[in-house]
Order: structure tokens, then sequence, then C-alpha cells
């Protein structure tokens, strides 16, 4: 076995006439490693010459499957990100959060994605920008037709009552009539 890799060397202690050899538990260590780190069940099976239905059986007999092992959301935010000072400036309310005070977070970690080289995320950012300023944009609109619509409801004549039932001498155009009394009944 002189020319074979040092992980294929560590596999000389095998039960005599099974055909396989088991590899050392040191292999096992270095493969489970290698493997909740990351590493694809086949590409740990190439590096350290085990096979993977072996590695599978192990994972699931040791509980180091990824799948039995704790689910923890990644947090790649920088510990000075806007995004996370702003919710904290808010106490986790987010809906006091404006769509423009997003759109300058999404700004933010745009540039953060494209000076470490990741354009896929500085385009994904750039788009929750652009739609955040539309977001805000709307609001405004709203805003403003809505201070419209109210100005052109407003009273023309500054002496006239607030009241809707307030008399203004047409009684026609109330949609009150005075009760007749001068006719018989």
């Amino acid at each position: 076995m002189t020319g074979s890799p040092p992980a294929f060397t560590a596999l000389a202690t095998a039960p005599s006439g099974s055909g396989r050899r088991a590899a050392p538990e040191t292999v096992w260590a270095a493969v489970r490693a290698d493997y909740l780190a990351g590493v694809s069940g086949p590409e740990c099976c190439r590096r350290h010459g085990v096979g993977l239905s072996a590695l599978r059986e192990r994972a699931a007999r040791g509980g180091w499957r990824r799948a039995d092992q704790v689910w923890t959301p990644p947090n790649r935010l920088d510990p000075e990100d806007e995004g996370m000072a702003l919710e904290q400036e808010v106490d986790g309310d987010l809906d006091r959060i404006e769509p423009i005070e997003l759109a300058f977070v999404a700004n933010r970690r745009m540039l953060r994605a494209a000076l470490r080289g990741d354009a896929a995320e500085a385009l994904r950012w750039r788009r929750v920008q652009l739609v955040m300023r539309e977001e805000e944009a709307e609001i405004q609109r709203f805003i403003a037709e809505d201070a419209l619509f109210m100005a052109r409801r407003a009273p023309v004549d500054p002496d006239a009552s607030d009241d809707p039932d307030a008399s203004d001498a047409s009684d026609a155009s109330d949609g009150v009539f005075p009760v007749r009394t001068d006719r018989p009944a």
C-alpha cells in the first residue's frame, strides 16, 4: 500500500474474510468533522476512503446527520449593521419603520456586498432598495391625494358652519324639506 493516499493506508485494520476493511475511529472522527462542517457526503467519502452507505449509517446511528442537528440561522450581518440598529431603535416594533428607512438599510447592505465581491447579494439588496423607495413614493402620493381631497371638501365660505344639520336658507340643498301646514289634509 505504498502508493495509497493516507486515508486508505489507515484502512488496514479489517476483519478477515469480509473483503472490506473497516475504517478506524480516527478516520470516522475526521469524516464526522468534515461532514458537520458542510462537506457533502460523497466528498467526505472521497476524501477519507469510506463508503457512502457506511457514512450514512454511521451518521444516522451516531446522530450526526445534518437533519439531526439544531438549525441556527446564519447571522452574517455586520455588528454595526444599520438594520440591527434600526430594529433596536423601535424596540422590535417593525410597524414603526418607514419604507425609506428600509431603503437606506438595503443601500448600505448592497454596498457592503459589493465590497465583499458578492455581486448576486448586492443585486438582491439593490432590488430591495428599489422596492422600498417605490413603496415610500406610493405612500407619499397617497398622502398628497388625501390632502387634496380634504382641501376640496373644505367649505369655501369661512363663516360656514361645520354642522351638517344647519340650514343655509336653501332647504332643498340639504335634503330636509319643511312640513307645510297651510294645506288641508
